[in-house]
């Protein structure tokens, strides 16, 4: 089993539907005729689980209903992963990103410097990756990676978004006026769908909760909140109750501190007037 949130979140589930039964891994494990070390290692997303044996631990588990059939289509997409249409060299770190987009309810993205990825254009994330040294063919296929994951914003069940941008982001002329007045109309056009919500640090704030760094929080039906922190070339899961709560208040703060949605569109749509005067 990959070590993914999504793995991860599948293997906590069946470690809470066990304790929810009050049985000692011993005890399940002999009623299934495994060792207690097998079991460990699927509650802890050491190994993976198989179907079968999957259809088994429920069944002593008494998972049964709705419970059952959605741990198994999880399972399933541990086995088959989402991201395998992303090209031949996908990352760790971008295999756990899609688990967890995928599988949230809510993602809140806190971003003081670039328009989240979620929301980029093709033309905005090229010129990002291009000033970071990325070259063809690779661009290409990290291009169109980012752009096939934005489909969790628009799925048939889709993700809520909410994102807090510092006005930094609006003022910082990526790829110039063309590409800036683009990707902007992009953000207001998505800002006024149900599902995406967007706030901004303006600049007359002065100092708020997030100066010290951006994040994202993911947030999921059951499993617990996990932050993740990007960093050049890399980046890392937090999901430590205690390590996750920081964020948590961060995100209340922010909720008080930024402009209220109305406003913050304002803010918005004066960036792109400013653009596309500057791009005709």
């Amino acid at each position: 089993m990959a070590d993914t949130p999504r793995a991860r979140a599948l293997a906590k589930e069946l470690r809470a539907a066990r304790n929810a039964k009050g049985l000692a891994l011993r005890e399940v494990a002999r009623a299934l005729g495994w060792s207690v070390a097998k079991l460990s290692r699927i509650e802890t997303a050491k190994r993976g689980v198989r179907p079968n044996d999957l259809e088994a631990l429920l069944g002593v588990l008494e998972v049964e209903g709705e419970d059952r059939d959605r741990l198994l289509k999880m399972a399933c997409e541990v086995q088959e992963p989402v991201w395998w249409g992303f090209g031949r060299d996908v990352s760790h770190m971008l295999k756990g990103i899609i688990d967890a987009e995928q599988r949230a309810k809510r993602i809140t993205h806190v971003s003081l410097n670039l328009v989240p990825g979620l929301l980029q254009t093709r033309n905005y994330t090229r010129q990002i990756m291009e000033a970071g040294g990325v070259e063809e063919p690779v661009l290409e296929e990290r291009v169109a990676a980012r752009q096939a994951r934005q489909g969790v914003l628009t799925k048939r069940d889709p993700v809520e978004f909410h994102t807090f941008m510092d006005e930094a982001v609006f003022a910082r002329a990526v790829g110039g006026p063309h590409v800036m007045a683009e990707q902007l109309r992009q953000v207001a056009l998505v800002a006024e769908t149900e599902n995406v919500i967007l706030r901004v640090l303006p600049r007359n704030l002065g100092a708020h909760a997030a100066l010290s760094g951006g994040f994202v929080l993911f947030e999921f039906v059951r499993s617990r909140p996990v932050i993740f922190l990007e960093g050049p070339g890399s980046g890392a899961f937090v999901d430590e109750p205690e390590d996750v709560e920081p964020f948590l208040e961060t995100a209340k703060l922010l909720d008080k501190q930024a402009s209220a949605a109305e406003a913050s569109r304002a803010i918005l749509n004066s960036y792109v007037q400013l653009y596309e005067s500057e791009a005709a």
